[in-house]
């Protein structure tokens, strides 16, 4: 899935150049990376991209090495539930058998090999052709800006651990995300979810009734080849996440352990997880010539990119954002806010910035 705005990190990204298309860490684009990720796993005729209309080009141009007729274009933004439901009558058209793997091309996941293995564990848990699998992260700090996976029963005595799913809980309050870390039985939901299509089908049918029926309108689309019919069956979709609209109340639902390392990024303070640090606690991701020179000054974020020079002198706990014709400066605890900002240029016209 790689359709998203990911307007918290404007001004780096844009409409045409969202977050997935950002080097974010290690110089690599994200969705780059996360095409290569699930090359471990599968071929790459099994690979597929999910995106709009107005990033479609930037995809293509950053990767022209990937199949361009696996690049599937949602016809407006509809949320996850409509995206999943295009992938899974786009793939369903060609093999109604298959596994699908649904993976946000947003995140940072390492080693590959035990990505892979993870994904493996998943698809066999899948092959009942009635589960859907998630994957669950242990914390390790009481996150407010995840949702959860509450714990069940264990699945079995393979690795990685498997149970089964009580629940999903929405972002929580900074109390009762410590009180899910301490209770140790709710992981964070990584939005990684395995499934075969009949299992996908099924549930849709009986949980949500009009993502069922797009999703069979977009089905018979594609078996016609009629790309108007697709695009109108698409906008018929509920306009949710596939959480809230299936996963959520699946009648089998389990959980794998994330055993590989695990961050969506979220904002400009999340580098500093993924970054190397100066010795006054400074991340910087530099990129195409970009420089950085810091005095007297501790704890900020910096992301920059051109041939240009960023300097701070006695700042503390700022995120610097240098990129193109804009640059934002924020404190780092209100870095979570900056759709606000996104929403204030709109609001004034200046979509030369957006």
């Amino acid at each position: 899935m790689a359709g998203g705005s990911g307007t918290r990190f404007w001004p780096a990204s844009r409409q045409s150049r969202p977050k997935q298309l950002l080097p974010l860490s290690g110089g690599q684009p994200m969705i780059q990376a996360a095409v290569e990720r699930a090359a471990a796993h599968c071929p790459p005729e099994q690979i597929w991209i999910v995106t709009n209309e107005a990033q479609r080009a930037a995809i293509q141009a950053l990767m022209p090495e990937f199949d361009a007729a696996q690049v599937i274009t949602e016809p407006e933004a509809r949320d996850t539930a409509a995206c999943v439901g295009l992938a899974v009558a786009t793939i369903a058209a060609r093999d109604p058998s298959a596994t699908l793997a649904i993976l946000p091309a947003d995140h940072l996941i390492a080693p590959i090999a035990e990505f892979r293995r993870m994904l493996a564990r998943g698809a066999e848990i899948a092959t009942d052709d009635e589960t859907l699998v998630t994957f669950g992260v242990p914390p390790t700090f009481p996150a407010t800006g995840y949702g959860y996976i509450a714990l069940g029963a264990p699945l079995d005595d393979a690795e990685p651990r498997a149970f089964t799913a009580d629940g999903f809980r929405e972002k929580p309050d900074q109390a009762t995300a410590e009180q899910f870390v301490n209770e140790g039985r709710y992981w964070w939901n990584s939005g990684i979810v395995v499934f075969s299509v009949r299992a996908m089908l099924n549930q849709m049918q009986r949980h949500c009734p009009t993502l069922s029926a797009a999703t069979d309108e977009m089905l018979r689309a594609k078996a016609d080849g009629d790309d108007d019919a697709l695009a109108s069956a698409f906008r018929n979709a509920p306009k949710v996440s596939i959480d809230y609209a299936v996963m959520e109340h699946a009648d089998k639902l389990s959980v794998i352990e994330c055993t590989a390392n695990w961050d969506d990024v979220g904002d400009f303070p999340a580098l500093a997880r993924v970054l190397d640090a100066d010795d006054r606690d400074n991340h910087c991701s530099l990129h195409d010539g970009a420089t950085a020179e810091l005095l007297e000054s501790h704890g900020n974020v910096i992301f920059a990119e051109g041939a240009r020079a960023v300097t701070m002198f006695g700042v503390d706990g700022l995120v610097v954002a240098a990129v193109g014709d804009a640059v934002m400066v924020c404190p780092k605890e209100r870095a979570d806010e900056l759709k606000k900002l996104v929403e204030h240029l709109k609001a004034r016209g200046r979509e030369d910035l957006l």
